[in-house]
């Protein structure tokens, strides 16, 4: 069953970038991130997710188990986007790398960073 995602719970952190308001759901837990967004059927206007690996690492990314096309940024522990990418559903095993070690990435549907002028070199807050 495809769940829609809804921002009502504690684990939800409102981040801003470029006078953008996001409503994230915070994967800070192994299981959180192993799981993601896979299973969640529609997102709204600004919501999203938020994987906080608590250092900065090298991370990777696929669409395994996700019905929705995506849009990723990686953060680095200051906060700044360092790297931004599509994501397609239809290529669930294609591996989206982060380009330097981040402490976060943001999921977000796709398109929404070129649709608010987000880049690289933005600084997102929370």
């Amino acid at each position: 069953m495809i769940k829609k995602f809804a921002s009502t719970s504690p684990q939800y952190k409102a981040i801003n970038c470029n006078g953008i308001t996001i409503q994230a759901r915070i994967a800070d837990t192994d299981e959180s991130r192993i799981k993601g967004l896979a299973g969640i059927g529609s997102l709204g206007n600004n919501e999203g997710m938020l994987f906080d690996f608590g250092t900065e690492q090298p991370v990777s990314f696929w669409m395994r188990g996700t019905s929705l096309n995506l849009a990723i940024a990686f953060v680095t522990k200051d906060r700044i986007i360092v790297g931004i990418n599509e994501m397609l559903k239809d290529a669930p095993t294609h591996l989206h790398n982060s380009p330097i070690p981040v402490r976060y990435a943001l999921e977000m549907s796709s398109g929404f960073f070129t649709k608010h002028n987000i880049a690289i070199g933005d600084k997102i807050s929370f």
